[in-house]
């Protein structure tokens, strides 16, 4: 199905690379000019690069957006680029902020903290920036990327399932917030996408358990250790 964002404007965090990359991809193909941002420029670069290989345009911003100062400054970049986005995507995150295998009584409390940081307030923060505007020009697109572990958590790493599920929730909040002003929320939760993040994450608790290096072994592994209720 083809949408035509031909005109608007588009933030997609942490769409250096996986699945906020792709996502960047698709809205510029159904015409939106698209912001890239990411933590390495390098990266975020060479999506750009390829955002306006689509005959669209594309800006870099840079910054960590689990920090108030560098959060704004992302904003900021965006607002004097643009004076503001039609579409927010908040896809920027951290599958957890300790070993990515912590069981519930050994996430510590400063974990917990971490990982709400780089998953839930970096979505606050961009949303309570440049959703305002979109209120005032009556249209608007608030999308959190959330995750299957935000419905059905695993045995491990519940400091990202919570965030997760905080997300969803937020989203719901923002919805009701917005219900008159022309401006949706929406978040969608996908499964596990094999990203090169991940991909390198599973790779090391391969390694640290002694599962081997093929991947079919390890995705089994991964299942049986840590989803439950899982029939085979």
């Amino acid at each position: 199905m083809k949408i035509d964002l031909t005109g608007k404007r588009a933030l997609v965090t942490g769409s250096s690379s996986g699945i906020g990359e792709a996502i960047a991809l698709r809205l510029a193909s159904e015409g939106a000019d698209i912001a890239v941002h990411g933590r390495n420029r390098e990266r975020a670069e060479a999506v750009a690069g390829a955002v306006r290989a689509l005959g669209v345009e594309a800006i870099v911003v840079i910054g960590d957006l689990a920090r108030d100062d560098t959060a704004a400054a992302v904003a900021d970049a965006v607002e004097a680029a643009w004076g503001g986005v039609d579409i927010l995507v908040n896809n920027a995150g951290v599958e957890s902020a300790g070993t990515g295998t912590a069981p519930w009584l050994e996430a510590t409390p400063a974990e917990w903290v971490s990982t709400y940081q780089a998953n839930v307030l970096s979505a606050v923060r961009m949303v309570q920036r440049l959703a305002p505007s979109m209120r005032e020009r009556g249209w608007g697109r608030l999308i959190q990327v959330s995750s299957v572990v935000g419905h059905e958590p695993l045995t491990v790493i519940p400091d990202y399932g919570a965030a997760k599920a905080a997300m969803i929730n937020m989203t719901k909040g923002l919805a009701k917030t917005f219900s008159k002003g022309g401006v949706t929320a929406n978040s969608i939760s996908p499964g596990l996408v094999r990203t090169p993040s991940v991909e390198a994450w599973l790779r090391g608790i391969a390694a640290a358990s002694g599962w081997g290096d093929d991947w079919d072994a390890i995705e089994k592994q991964v299942v049986a250790q840590f989803v439950p209720n899982h029939v085979g």
